[in-house]
């Protein structure tokens, strides 16, 4: 009986350890539990956290690529602008370019055109200039003896001192230009005694000036001179007029009474 109790207890405390081992196994197993559930949540934790900063990460990326994208096209639509007006540009240039190349065309015909011009204008000149330069015209001419009669029409100087052009014709008194230009006339008249004279100097029949030389019983032999400058052109006459009065005076070894004339510019036709 006391056998049988013994092997009981003994039994019941090898139940007791084992229940005891077995309660610190299932102590260690619920705080390997508990721990590995932790590690667990963590794990989730960090997942979470991971997923949440790739999910950022991909909408970063993807506003990243959206902006990159933009660009691209701004870029594609710049190239775009930058190539059309590249060949605009293009054909402006060819078109330049051909306004140029007529350009220059017409202002070496324009250049040829006016050096010409002004080649045969200062050769015009030149030879003007040499003609003037050769050519003097140019008359003096006097009364060959004094008159108390003389008192009508042209008055006629006879005597050439010089004639240089033969412009003056001592047969009628007249000068006949040669050639166009500016000319001065002088004419000097003296008094026969007491007597006046009057005379015109006319430009194809219009008197210009007049010369008076006037008398008194005081006072004779007085003269009258006078001068004007006429611009006449090829073929006009000039010519000494009675216009009052009688009579001229001049000495054989002087002339006093006389008509002069010389070309002081020639006129340039071009």
């Amino acid at each position: 009986m006391i056998r049988t109790r013994l092997n009981q207890t003994n039994a019941l405390m090898d139940i007791k350890h084992r229940l005891e081992s077995e309660g610190a196994t299932v102590y260690f197993l619920q705080n390997f539990t508990k721990k590995t559930d932790l590690e667990v949540n963590d794990l989730r934790n960090d997942m979470t956290r991971t997923r949440l900063n790739q999910t950022n990460e991909m909408e970063d990326y993807k506003e990243q690529l959206e902006h990159e994208k933009s660009k691209v096209f701004a870029l594609k639509n710049l190239t775009q602008r930058l190539n059309q007006r590249l060949n605009d540009l293009n054909v402006q240039f060819r078109y330049t370019s051909l306004s140029l190349l007529d350009l220059h065309t017409m202002t070496e015909q324009l250049s040829g055109s006016l050096l010409q011009r002004l080649e045969e204008r200062i050769s015009n000149v030149r030879d003007h200039i040499i003609a003037n330069v050769s050519t003097r015209i140019g008359f003096t001419a006097s009364v060959t003896s004094p008159s108390n009669t003389w008192n009508s029409g042209t008055l006629v100087f006879p005597k050439v001192i010089k004639n240089v052009g033969n412009g003056y014709y001592p047969s009628d008194g007249v000068f006949t230009a040669p050639m166009a230009g500016v000319y001065v006339f002088f004419v000097n008249v003296k008094s026969y005694d007491t007597l006046v004279i009057y005379v015109d100097m006319v430009f194809n029949g219009t008197s210009k000036v007049r010369t008076m030389a006037e008398t008194s019983l005081n006072d004779h032999d007085d003269a009258g001179p006078n001068l004007a400058v006429l611009s006449l052109k090829t073929e006009d006459r000039v010519w000494i007029k009675h216009n009052a009065g009688a009579g001229y005076y001049t000495f054989s070894d002087g002339p006093v009474t006389t008509f002069s004339r010389f070309l002081i510019l020639g006129v340039v036709s071009l």
